[in-house]
């Protein structure tokens, strides 16, 4: 089983590169691209960077980066009423918990309202899997690929109708506007992240018996080095509780790094632990404004365009 594979696939009429890396299952990223990092790296470390690109997105985070620094925090201050419902000059965890709910909720609705411009060709207002194929899978353009690649591109088609059904959740054979955003952004839905973790757990688990073993890991036709890597890497990191196996909660923890059941509360609780300098549970306005680089990039301050709209 291949551990490393560089495939090009055909998606929306142009060649893109996709990269599997290690074990995980990786499903092309059909949606704008939300970030040129990653959340969190192999050591499991947050990388602040991922939170300024993927809520600001790109081309806004770099116009922040050129603001100076008294009129981001301007801003912030600007903004720190409008977190504070109750008026009671202090953001609660609950407070922040429905701030960046609210604004996650805007970015994802908007990015899949773009989509479905893209992909509903009889504009009914929902997303058939033939419309859906037709766009990110046209497979007319595979002339002159390798055999190899053309059946990787297969086995992504076949995930992907799994999850566009899963997704499906009135079962009529088309994804909704809202059913759309969650196939679209399945990190942001306990439902459909649980569904990612079954199915990178099905997908190695090749004697079925609910968990992957190392050498289910670690597949065939590793390089001595890889192996070693790899085996380090399972050891040390992946399984936790050192039972020999990864159940579904570690495998959760691999495939979706820093993703908690409730992907809001764990921002929540990210950007809480960042600000909160007096450890009294609550967010002031100077807290908020001196830890003005940290929160200027996260999912807080912007979704989309959520200064230009709420200012």
């Amino acid at each position: 089983m291949l551990r490393v594979l560089n495939l090009f696939c055909v998606v929306s009429l142009f060649v893109c590169t996709l990269k599997v890396q290690a074990t995980r299952l990786k499903y092309p990223e059909f949606h704008n691209d939300v970030s040129r990092n990653e959340h969190y790296d192999d050591a499991d470390e947050h990388n602040p960077e991922y939170d300024h690109e993927a809520f600001l997105g790109e081309k806004i985070a770099m116009e922040w980066e050129k603001l100076p620094d008294d009129v981001v925090k301007e801003k912030l201050r600007e903004l720190y009423p409008l977190i504070d419902v109750d008026k009671d000059n202090k953001v609660s965890n609950s407070e922040l918990y429905d701030w960046i709910e609210q604004h996650m909720k805007k970015h994802v609705l908007r990015s899949a309202n773009t989509k479905i411009k893209d992909l509903d060709k009889n504009k009914d207002d929902k997303v058939s899997w033939e419309e859906y194929k037709a766009v990110e899978f046209n497979f007319s353009e595979e002339e002159g690929l390798p055999e190899e690649t053309t059946k990787e591109l297969r086995e992504i088609e076949a995930r992907e109708k799994k999850k566009f059904e899963f997704a499906d959740t009135d079962t009529d054979g088309q994804l909704s506007m809202e059913e759309l955003t969650l196939f679209l952004h399945p990190e942001e839905s306990k439902r459909m992240t649980a569904f990612l973790v079954q199915e990178n757990l099905e997908a190695f688990d090749t004697n079925k018996d609910g968990k992957i073993s190392l050498e289910e890991y670690l597949g065939d036709n590793l390089s001595q080095p890889s192996l070693r890597s790899l085996t380090t890497s399972f050891k040390k990191e992946l399984d936790r509780n050192k039972d020999g196996y990864l159940d579904s909660d570690e495998v959760r923890r691999w495939i979706l790094p820093g993703v908690s059941e409730d992907p809001i509360q764990s921002e929540t609780n990210h950007l809480m632990k960042i600000g909160d300098d007096d450890k009294d549970q609550f967010l002031s306005v100077e807290e908020l404004v001196k830890h003005y680089a940290d929160f200027a990039g996260s999912r807080m301050t912007k979704y989309g365009d959520l200064l230009k709209e709420e200012l």
